[in-house]
C-alpha cells in the first residue's frame, strides 16, 4: 500500500504520523507552526481535522452549554466552531505548505461528507483518514473510498469485530485500506494500551495495521507497538502540554516527538 511517495507494510519503515488535530486552537498560523516542527522532527506526515459541526451533530446537542477551562465558546456550537478549520483556512495551510517545500506528507481526517468535495476539487491531500466514531458512517465512508485515494480507517469506538469488517470491506471494495488500533480514551493509561490487537486485526483482514498512541508523557506503547509490528504510527502533538483543550495532555512537544522518531527509527534496527 501507497501513502503518497512511500509505500508501507511488512519489511517497510513505520510510516509516522503526527496528528494535530485541535491542537491548534482554531488558528491556522498556529497549525502552520505545529506542521513545520513536526516535519523537522523527522515524521513522515502530519495530519489535520476537516469537520462541520452543523453537518456532525444536531442542534440541541450544539445549543448546549460548554464553559470550562477546555471550551472556546459559551455552547458546543460556538466551541467547534471556533476549533474547525474553514476551507479558506486549509487553502492557506496547503499554500504555506507548498512554499515552505515541507518534506512531510500533509493529509487529513475527515468527519464531514461536505468538506470532501472542496478537498478533491483542489487536490488537497492523497489520502484520508476516518475517525473511529465515523466507522458506522456509511455514506462518508463510501464518499471517501469514491476518490480512490487510500484510507486509514481508526478502529478505536468499534463496537466488536463486525463493525470494523462492515467498514473495512465497504472502503476496500475502492480503494486501498490501512486500520489502525487505538483506544479512545484522552489520557489512555500505559496498561490498556492492548497492543496485542496489532496482530489479531492482522491476522483478521491482511492489511496494513497501525497504531494511534494516546497515552501522555513518554511514549513507550509507541515504540512497543513497533515490535508489535505495526506499519503505521500516529500520536497527537502540541506547541505546550498545558494549553487548554482536549488532546493537549496526550500529546507531545517538539524535544518528545524528536525522541520518539529517533527512538523508532533505532529500534528498526535492533
Amino acid at each position: 500500500m501507497q501513502l503518497g511517495s512511500k509505500h508501507i507494510g511488512p519489511g517497510r519503515p513505520c510510516y509516522i504520523i503526527a496528528e494535530i488535530g485541535q491542537n491548534h486552537q482554531g488558528d491556522p498560523y498556529h497549525a502552520v507552526r505545529l506542521i513545520q516542527m513536526a516535519a523537522a522532527c523527522g515524521v513522515d506526515a502530519v495530519k489535520l481535522q476537516a469537520r462541520d459541526c452543523e453537518e456532525e451533530f444536531n442542534d440541541e446537542r450544539l445549543r448546549q452549554p460548554y464553559q470550562h477551562r477546555n471550551s472556546f465558546g459559551k455552547t458546543y456550537r460556538d466551541h467547534r466552531r471556533h476549533l474547525d478549520l474553514n476551507d479558506q483556512a486549509f487553502a492557506h495551510l496547503k499554500e504555506r505548505h507548498e512554499y515552505n517545500s515541507n518534506p512531510a506528507e500533509l493529509f487529513t481526517t475527515v468527519c464531514a461528507i461536505s468538506r470532501i468535495d472542496w478537498l478533491e476539487k483542489n487536490n488537497w491531500c492523497r489520502f484520508y483518514k476516518v475517525a473511529s466514531k465515523d466507522m458506522g458512517n456509511d455514506y462518508l465512508i463510501d464518499k471517501l473510498a469514491d476518490t480512490g485515494k487510500p484510507l486509514i480507517i481508526s478502529t478505536g469506538m468499534a463496537s466488536g469485530a463486525a463493525e470494523i469488517y462492515r467498514a473495512y470491506s465497504r472502503a476496500e471494495r475502492k480503494t486501498k485500506v490501512a486500520l489502525m488500533h487505538c483506544v479512545s480514551k484522552y489520557p489512555l493509561p500505559i496498561l490498556e494500551c492492548n497492543l496485542v490487537r496489532i496482530h489479531m486485526l492482522r491476522s483478521e483482514f491482511g492489511c496494513p495495521i497501525g497504531y494511534s498512541d494516546h497515552t501522555a508523557g513518554v511514549k513507550a506503547p509507541a515504540v512497543a507497538a513497533i515490535k508489535h509490528g505495526a506499519d503505521l504510527l500516529e500520536v497527537h502533538v502540541t506547541k505546550n502540554r498545558a494549553q487548554p483543550g482536549t488532546d493537549h495532555a496526550a500529546s507531545l512537544e517538539e524535544p518528545g516527538l524528536r525522541q520518539l522518531v529517533e527512538w523508532v527509527r533505532t529500534s528498526e534496527n535492533l
